[in-house]
Parts: C-alpha cells; structure tokens; sequence
C-alpha cells in the first residue's frame, strides 16, 4: 500500500595576517580573584571594551552570545585563558584575538592582569599587569584599547576617536548600580524588577547618565512596553541629539510597529554617527524587504557585511531576500552562511530546514531538524518539520522505486500504460513503512505535546494514525484537532471518514452536517454521499433542517449566513445579499455577514 498521506605569536603574524581585514576580538569576562563585593568589576569592565571597540572601524567585538556559548562548549569555568583555549575559542567564535584574565582589590587598588592571545595558534601576544583605583576603571578599559591598537597597527580616525572618549558617568556609584543592572539583565532568568529598579538608580545618582536612560529604554522594549521605551529614546534625543544609540532604540520601536519610514530615518541616523556599526544597516535591508525594495535591501545588507563579514544577522536577511523574490533554491547558501556564523540559533536552522523541505532535498532539511532537536528535543516546530520530512522523503523514495521499476520494464521492452504501471506495487518495503510511521508518530506525539494547541501537529498525528489503520488514535487526535480548530473541515471529514470506517454511519453524517454549516458550497456542488451512504443526498436533509431553524427563529444571524452562503453556491447573489443585508440592519458589526456582502458586491462590479 502506497503513502497517501496529505500534509496540511606573535605580534608581527597577528599584524600581516589581519592586515586587510577588521580584527575580531573575543572580549571574555575577566574573572575576580578578591572579594565578591566587586564581582560587578568584571562586567564593567566588558561593558566598557564593546562600548570602545564598537566604535573603531578596524575591529569587531563578537557578541556576547557567541562568547558564552563557545565558553560553555569548551568547558570554560573562570580565569586567564589557556593557549588552548584561545584557540578553541578563536575556532568556534572567528575571533583573531582574546582578552581574558583576572583582577584583585587591595588597599583600595583594583590590580589587574590582562592577557591577549592569538587565536590563530592560541600563542600568547602579551601580558600586562593593570593598577588603578576602584573608581578608574575606564582606565584600565583605555589601556587594554590602546594596548590593541599598538598589536594590530590600526589606525584611529579623530571622529572614532571622540567617540571612543565619550564618559559615560563620572559618578562611580551611578556607573555600579549601572553594571549590575547590565549584569543581572544578562543572566538566563533575570529579575526584571530588579534590573528596573537598578537602573532607575543609576539615573537618581546621575540626572545625565543618558547610557543608563538607553539600557532602562531597551529594557521596556524586549519587554514590549513600547510606550515606556519610546519616552526614554525620545528623552534622550531631546537632551543629547548626536548621540546615536536613542535612535537606534526607537528605530527598534518603529520597526515593530511597521512604521517603516520613521524606523529608516532613524536607522540612518544612526548610521551618520557611528558608520562602524552592522546592525543598522541590516535593519535597513531588513525593512526594505519588507518594503519589497529589493534594491537598496542588497545595498545595506552588502554595508552591513562590509562591516562585519560574520554578521550572521545579515545573511539571514540575504536569504529572506531571495527567497522574497521567489529564488528559493539560490537562498540555501546564504541560510547555510547564518547556521555557520551562529550554530545555535534555532530560527536560523529552523529556516535552513523549511527551505531545503520547499526544495525537497529532505536529506539535508531531516539534518537540520535533527541539530535541533539534539540541543532543544522538545522543539515542537522542529519535531513537526522532522515528521512531515520524514513521510516526503518515504514517498519520494517510493516515487524512485516505482520509476525506476519503470525503466527497467522499458529497457526489457515489456508493452504497458504508463498509468498501468504506475499502479503496480512496488512500493516501498512493509517494514520501512512500519517504521516511517512510528518515526512520524514519535514526531508529531512531541510536536503536539510540547505545543498542546499545534493544530497541524495534531491533524497529521490524526492523519498518521488513520494511514496506519489505527482508528481509535485518529478519532481521538481528529476530535482533539476539533476542539483547537472547530473550524476545519478537513479535520470534520476525516473524522467522518473514521466512522464510515468504523460502519458508524449516522456519526459521520453528523461531521457531515457540520461541515455544511461551516462552509455550504460542498454539498452544493456535490450534494450526495458515497457508496457507503448508498449515494445519500445529504443536501436536502441539511436544507430541510435549516429551513426548520429559520422559521423557529427568522432572525437567528447564524442560520441565516449559512442561507445566505447556500444561495450564493447556487448562484442567486442577490437573494443572498438581501439575506446578509438584513444582519447588518439588525447587528451592522456582524464581520462575517459584512466580509461575505463585500466579496458578493465585488462580484457583481
């Protein structure tokens, strides 16, 4: 039996080798050797690099993500980097150099040793020791700056520079609640109340620390409190006009919002005053797909990676692009590109997988939904995709089978139909069958548990079960799909086609009759049942039933839409335009009488 399933050192090669391009810097958290009073140290002084670095055409901080999760893959637990580390480190992150190492308070004296490694060979390039008060610590971040522009030789224009001398606070007490906002923000379960309540604090101690007005505006953003953020962004700009990071912010807000036009004003804006940055210009392809002007889309995704040739954002988008223009297939290298730069972003291989299903090389799309589901087996998505990849690729496989069986048959001059041959059972092996069915059931089971309202996960489960002749299962998962979706006919028929199987005939005209109040035009055009019903004309019970409800109640909305869509199948628009017309007298913010008039007036224009 054939599937039929229907899916809905050194310093000198450090310098030659980096000579043409941006240097990627790997900053790791330094890590406290004193007392944990000053844990947020380690935080400040990162916080102060990315600030630095992000502004200097020549390097590239890679983002914090990356860093931790080729920590966690590397079994990093705190300290100096190794040799070796820095090379495991420089091998899943891209970065040419890491600054790692560790600091001590004494006698009011923050102590610092700071090493930086190439990561090419992991050999170390330097080491320094660091003095300075606890309440210097731009300090130390200007000599780590320095220290790395003197290994790497890049230039610093006077525009970067002024940028990368701009104070934050000189309020030290304001610039620790600041870190330990930042801090705690940045762990996997933060307080936002606390986080809040820090940053609030830092402003209270500085009325003009307007980076800790940005970071509060973000958080109402991840938050969704779009109205907060915006008051923030908007407070800022206000005060401080040439500072690019509060348009950046509410170029966020605008995008959100699909107020395209205001989101590129600002992320252009952003772009006039710090032109080192990749991730306006990929806000500004981003939205110019949406735009569909697939022009300037390439322009600013191409300055985007210009500046940073690993931006894995950017690909993502290059594929959005192709596949926006319907070049589906030409989108997998650069889906592929993104995987690459972030192995661990779901969404990322989530899209790789989908594109390589629309493509059919289900081998590759199975590959994808796999590394997923070996990090997150609970992936509801991943778990669907992994099911319904699974019975394409069974099919496709049996396709081959029946083709080359065809071949074969031609080759020995054997006379036959195509059709005929077609017919002939050379599907694929009873026991591979078993197990396409099991794997699919196992995938949709996850897929439906992990996500309990994932229509699609329980239809196919649904479906699946009825393939397999397991009658029971599909008519508990069809009933399920009911209850999620009442409205799907497709789960009302198959559910009927269960109890025709089941010889349970008066249920499954019951689904029957539901459909027709759903969606009347099936019986219209096809008004009897099958064999098993002995050719039934169901349309005129149905019909006979609502005429009996209309004359109880002429003014039930419900029974008379579903007239009014009976009419229209038969072709009289008129009557059926009278009928919805009267709704709207009665109830005019009825939607479904008022989208049903609007569809029967567009015809008749």
């Amino acid at each position: 039996m054939k599937f039929r399933i229907i899916f809905f050192l050194l310093l000198t090669s450090l310098s030659i080798s980096l000579a043409q391009d941006k240097r990627k810097v790997a900053i790791i958290p330094v890590s406290n050797n004193g007392n944990s009073s000053i844990d947020w140290i380690s935080g400040g002084l990162e916080y102060l690099l990315n600030n630095k670095l992000s502004v200097l055409s020549g390097f590239y901080v890679i983002d914090k993500n990356s860093v931790k999760a080729a920590l966690k893959e590397i079994k990093y637990s705190k300290g100096a980097l190794s040799e070796r580390s820095a090379s495991q480190i420089g091998r899943l992150t891209n970065a040419h150099v890491t600054i790692s190492g560790t600091y001590v308070d004494s006698a009011s004296q923050l102590n610092f040793e700071i090493l930086y490694h190439n990561t090419e060979n992991g050999k170390l390039i330097y080491k320094e020791k660091i003095s300075t008060s606890n309440n210097k610590l731009v300090i130390v971040a200007d000599k780590i700056v320095q220290q790395l522009l003197h290994i790497s030789g890049v230039p610093v224009s006077s525009s970067e520079r002024a940028l990368m001398n701009r104070s934050l606070t000189k309020n030290n007490k304001a610039f620790e609640s600041f870190i330990k906002a930042y801090m705690e923000n940045n762990k996997p379960n933060p307080n936002s109340n606390i986080v809040i309540g820090l940053f609030r604090e830092a402003i209270a101690k500085d009325k003009n620390f307007w980076e800790a007005y940005y970071n509060l505006g973000i958080l109402y953003f991840n938050s969704k409190q779009y109205k907060q953020a915006l008051n923030q962004f908007n407070k800022i700009i206000k005060a401080l006009p040439n500072f690019d990071k509060p348009y950046y912010g509410r170029g966020l807000i605008y995008e959100k919002e699909k107020k395209y036009d205001l989101a590129l004003a600002d992320f252009k804006k952003v772009t006039e005053f710090n032109p080192n940055d990749p991730k306006p210009f990929y806000y500004m392809g981003k939205i110019s797909i949406l735009d569909k002007d697939y022009t300037n889309a390439r322009k600013y995704l191409n300055k985007s990676t210009d500046i940073n040739p690993d931006y894995a954002p950017a690909y993502f988008e290059y594929g959005n692009l192709l596949t926006a223009q319907k070049q589906i297939r030409k989108a997998i290298p650069d889906y592929r590109k993104a995987v690459e730069l972030d192995p661990f972003n779901n969404r990322y291989r989530q899209t790789l997988g989908e594109v390589y299903y629309r493509s059919q090389i289900f081998y590759n799309a199975l590959i994808e939904f796999q590394a997923i589901l070996s990090r997150d087996p609970n992936n509801a998505v991943a778990n669907f995709m992994k099911g319904v990849t699974i019975y394409k690729q069974a099919v496709l496989e049996e396709l081959v089978e029946a083709f080359l069986d065809l071949l074969d048959e031609s080759t020995n001059g054997k006379k036959a139909s195509n059709e005929s041959k077609f017919k002939k059972t050379t599907g694929i092996d009873p026991v591979k069958k078993r197990k396409v069915y099991d794997d699919m059931v196992n995938s949709f089971t996850k897929a439906s548990q992990a996500r309990p309202k994932f229509m699609q996960a329980t239809f196919n489960l649904a479906l699946t079960y009825l393939e397999m002749g397991n009658f029971n299962l599909a008519e508990k998962y069809f009933k399920t799909t009911i209850l999620i979706s009442p409205n799907l006919i497709k789960a009302h028929t198959k559910l009927a086609e269960v109890y025709e199987k089941t010889k349970r005939l008066p249920q499954a005209i019951e689904q029957y009759k539901k459909v027709f109040y759903i969606e009347p035009a099936i019986f219209v055009r096809k008004p009897t049942l099958g064999p098993e019903h002995q050719y039934r004309n169901v349309l005129e019970i149905f019909l006979r039933e609502l005429d009996t409800k209309i004359k109880r109640n002429p003014n039930d909305s419900k029974s008379n839409i579903v007239l009014a869509k009976v009419f229209r199948a038969q072709g009289f628009n008129g009557k059926a335009a009278n009928i919805l017309r009267s709704i709207l007298n009665r109830n005019p913010r009825h939607s479904e009488a008022k989208k049903l008039l609007a569809r029967i007036e567009k015809g008749q224009r």
